[in-house]
């Protein structure tokens, strides 16, 4: 079994899973009216006939993107337009206009992932510097792309952008840990999980400062409307019909939407943690979840859970010290999902209860989230080692 290697997967410490170069802010020539849409989106969802205004642009021009940081920026700006056409009236599309879909399934499918919103667009390849020298940080970053804009939706999503760097240093604990186990060393596996345990202190630290800026009134009736998908809703029971692409035959597709499951973070933490799920409904869920994650990432995630055990070696080696700071490295996987449990409860559930007709039982990713949630953090607190 092969250590994993965060360079063979695009991975670096300094940038966890975020790009390792800046987001690209706009479009090159050829697709300027598509950029300056994306850009306008607040203003636009606030104008009439925004349907038609979509189906009015002209041909997306994918020959005309440049380089890797252009195609992530095409799925972002084509993901943000297509969600705002969806939501964007009181009924929901059934169907996307061809000149929307088709670009969208074709640079879909440069990236790896289904023309819907996912978290990649949505968080990590959203965001620009103020300070180009500064800090990728709370503070020091913007969002590229809104919905509607607003602090509470910018804040929302830049927590997840700065944590998604801070994990860097995690990921690069979990080589470390990986590479210590196959060469027989306790003490560089004790200095790596203290690491992996340091980082995963400070993402746990932002994740608890979600409340100064989003509040729970603010997001639930302006931010997380638009992050529905089409599958298991209620209101799109034959999913969305994408005009032109050829591969769909014509039959309504079916998508999650866009939803912190879709983070690579913490799939890699149960890998190197040995955190295992039961399976059930749940465990399917989390593992279609990868379909909506970049290739690599998955493929790294794998790449962990294929790799030498650090449970097995902690377990047989019964060093205090050891099993000590392993056993804090699930205990903060454990509370970072008890912490979003409780934001679920308090931005999403108690919310639904206060609007009539609004249904509560299932998050934006199409699930039954408070119980999906709530068993994720048992599972993970149970396995702790004596």
């Amino acid at each position: 079994m092969k250590p994993a290697k965060i360079a063979d997967f695009g991975i670096t410490e300094e940038f966890g899973y975020l790009p390792s170069k800046d987001p690209a802010q706009s479009l090159s020539p050829g697709n300027e009216e598509w950029d300056q849409f994306g850009k306008d989106l607040p203003k636009l969802l606030m104008s009439t006939n925004f349907r038609a205004k979509v189906k009015a642009l002209p041909k997306f021009n994918i020959d005309k993107l440049k380089g890797e940081a252009e195609i992530q920026r095409a799925m972002l700006v084509l993901s943000y337009i297509g969600q705002s056409y969806q939501w964007s009236e009181n009924s929901p599309a059934t169907t996307m206009p061809a000149n929307l879909a088709l670009p969208w399934y074709e640079v879909g499918k440069l990236v790896g992932r289904p023309p819907i919103l996912s978290y990649q667009s949505y968080a990590s390849d959203n965001w620009r510097r103020f300070d180009k020298n500064g800090p990728i940080e709370c503070g020091n970053i913007g969002l590229a792309q809104c919905f509607l804009g607003g602090q509470d939706e910018e804040w929302f999503i830049l927590i997840h952008i700065d944590i998604e760097k801070k994990a860097g240093k995690s990921l690069k604990a979990i080589e470390d840990a990986q590479a210590a186990v196959a060469v027989n060393d306790a003490d560089l596996l004790e200095a790596a999980l203290t690491k992996l345990r340091n980082a995963l202190a400070s993402m746990y630290e932002v994740l608890g400062r979600m409340p100064e800026r989003c509040d729970p009134y603010i997001y639930f009736h302006r931010v997380r409307p638009y992050i529905f998908g089409w599958r298991n809703n209620p209101s799109l029971p034959d999913g969305v019909v994408y005009e032109g692409v050829d591969e769909y035959k014509g039959v309504g597709q079916k998508f999650r939407g866009e939803t912190g499951a879709q983070s690579a973070i913490i799939p890699a933490m149960d890998g190197v943690l040995g955190i295992e799920h039961e399976r059930d409904e749940l465990r399917e869920y989390l593992m279609e979840m990868r379909t909506y994650m970049p290739p690599k990432h998955v493929a790294f995630i794998e790449a962990v859970e294929a790799g030498p055990s650090v449970r097995s070696f902690v377990t047989t080696a019964k060093r205090a010290g050891l099993t000590s700071v392993f056993n804090e490295c699930v205990e903060l996987v454990a509370s970072f999902r008890a912490m979003h449990l409780e934001y679920a409860g308090t931005y999403i559930h108690a919310q639904a209860q206060a609007t009539p007709g609004n249904p509560s039982a299932v998050g934006t990713g199409g699930t039954p989230f408070m119980t999906y949630l709530r068993k994720h953090r048992d599972e993970t607190k149970k396995q702790t080692l004596a």
